[in-house]
């Protein structure tokens, strides 16, 4: 029952449940059309000639179409340069390959020692926990991206190999999509091993790529968009309005936030620093005695006995601090008790002993602290858009709801139509998911994981040393295999003979390859152990980060 109150688990697990009732349901439904019509149509038919494959939680599609496609951009007259681009390629993922173990292990020290202001590089993405759900598709469509852009990489460098490729594959499983490469295994054990490591490393590669295309795109997004948008870099703008926003009917898009209660604003460190310079001060405002009534009853009503007249008076209670806001969760009634112009019209005064009457009373108000109930008038400064003026718009309420009022960059756009397109946060929020979902598919990959890019490149890179430093020369996999000499004949009848003259013991090509097999099997289960302890004590490091 504990897992179930905890902060991660219970939006992750409700996520993984629905996720689960929804592919039972769907998965359910076409079984009860596959009993009953199956004598009638032949569904087994139809599914083997559409090469479409149905099963709890996946659902996968291949096809032969996209391989002409393909097989024209690697071959003819940019063969040339997919050779030296996968040559290079290859080099790079290899580099991946101690750089991701180092990761890991980084990754595990962060957890354990937890050094302050380090945060972890690696991190697991949780819909609905670190993730919004708004940002879903963001998600989405970067692993989409990646995953096809990775297995581009592996079919041109299989064609650019005289590989042949079978069929190029899309699925989507439990609540990913993917792609894959069915590469003719009967034509890959034909080219050396070279070219074999070439078409391993072709998707990494490419995610690496991709990781470098979409960080300059980034960083150089002020002058992609500069013909659409102004971007100063000393001028905050209105890019957004939330439905029901405090402000919506005072404040457009494109509008200029110029100071706030005269703090000069330049950027959103600016207006964060303005706001909280503001929060500092005791402000009090002098307010009659039927707005003082409202605000006691809310108090009251929420078992909270105050008399805010008294709060604010020099007796036995005056040196406590009050902070009244936490006792009200819904500061909408706390508005109720204001006038739509009272943030215009409030006078400020300064609180003082019953014994002197502050100039409140020749108004017959009473002085409050506003800071009670975190309430501050805010008189933000705006250079307007459409008339090219500067006004100023009070704003009564807490510092929570002036920020949720707006949204600010500082960019705006040259014509209106693009008012209601915040396409510079939709390209950086883009990119910023892009790039660490193919970094991460590209790490992820280069490590001897079973099934993985990882597992494939460790067994032809340890191939490739034991044939350089061993001696051997497999026709098939040996990368120097086009020339056979006779000294190479005598030295593996040397070997032969020298082998059948000790019957019960090993010859040196099985000792190489048991010793081989070894290193392969020790390199594995340390890197799936590694990867696995990461992976558990991330999570684990997630929940308490929340």
């Amino acid at each position: 029952m504990d897992a179930w109150n905890n902060p991660i688990a219970t939006p992750f697990f409700l996520f993984v449940i629905k996720v689960i009732g929804i592919w039972i349901v769907f998965f359910g439904i076409l079984k009860l059309i596959y009993i009953k019509y199956k004598n009638q149509i032949d569904i087994d038919g139809f599914l083997e000639r559409s090469n479409l494959s149905v099963q709890l939680f996946y659902i996968g599609f291949s096809t032969t179409r996209l391989n002409l496609i393909i097989k024209s951009i690697s071959t003819g007259k940019y063969e040339r340069f997919w050779y030296y681009w996968f040559k290079f390629g290859s080099w790079v993922s290899l580099s991946l390959l101690p750089i991701s173990i180092g990761l890991l292990v980084y990754n595990l020290f962060i957890i354990f020692v937890k050094p302050i202001g380090i945060e972890p590089v690696i991190s697991p993405i949780v819909p609905g926990v670190n993730v919004k759900g708004s940002d879903s598709w963001y998600l989405i469509i970067s692993v989409v991206i990646s995953m096809i852009i990775h297995e581009l990489g592996h079919a041109i460098a299989s064609y650019v190999s005289k590989c042949e490729i079978n069929s190029i594959g899309f699925f989507f499983l439990f609540i990913m999509p993917g792609a894959s490469v069915n590469l003719d295994y009967s034509e890959l054990d034909k080219i050396n091993l070279w070219q074999k490591l070439r078409i391993q490393c072709g998707g990494v590669w490419h995610n690496v790529v991709l990781c470098i295309i979409g960080y300059l795109l980034l960083s150089s997004s002020s002058f992609l968009l500069s013909p659409l948008y102004k971007i100063p870099n000393d001028k905050l703008y209105i890019t957004g309005i939330p439905n029901g926003s405090l402000l919506e009917r005072n404040l457009n898009i494109g509008d200029q936030i110029l100071s706030i209660n005269d703090c000069k604003i330049s950027n959103r460190s600016d207006l964060v620093e303005c706001i909280y310079r503001e929060l500092e001060k005791k402000r009090s405002y002098c307010i009659p005695q039927n707005t003082i009534s409202c605000l006691e009853n809310i108090f009251n009503n929420n078992n909270t006995n105050v008399n805010l007249s008294n709060v604010n008076s020099n007796n036995n209670n005056s040196n406590k601090k009050y902070n009244l806001i936490n006792q009200v969760d819904n500061s909408k009634r706390l508005r109720e008790c204001f006038g739509v112009n009272d943030a215009s019209t409030l006078v400020e005064c300064v609180p003082v002993s019953i014994d002197f009457p502050s100039e409140c009373a020749k108004l017959k108000k009473e002085c409050i602290n506003f800071n009670q109930f975190n309430y501050h008038i805010f008189n933000l400064e705006l250079l307007s858009q459409d008339f090219d003026n500067v006004e100023q718009l009070p704003f009564l309420g807490t510092a929570q709801e002036l920020w949720d009022s707006f949204i600010v960059n500082n960019y705006q756009s040259r014509f209106i139509f693009l008012n209601g397109w915040d396409l510079p946060w939709y390209f950086n929020q883009f990119f910023s998911y892009l790039i660490p979902v193919s970094a991460g598919l590209a790490a992820f990959n280069a490590i001897a994981i079973p099934n993985m890019d990882g597992e494939h490149i460790l067994e032809t890179i340890l191939s490739i040393i034991f044939l350089k430093f061993g001696g051997g020369n497999d026709k098939k996999n040996s990368p120097n295999n086009k020339i056979k000499t006779k000294n190479n004949i005598n030295t593996n009848n040397k070997e032969s003979s020298t082998s059948s003259s000790l019957p019960s013991g090993l010859s040196k090509k099985e000792k190489r390859e048991r010793l081989k097999l070894i290193i392969s099997k020790v390199i594995k289960i340390s890197t799936i152990l590694l990867f696995g302890l990461t992976v558990v004590l991330s999570f684990y490091n997630l929940k308490y980060q929340r």
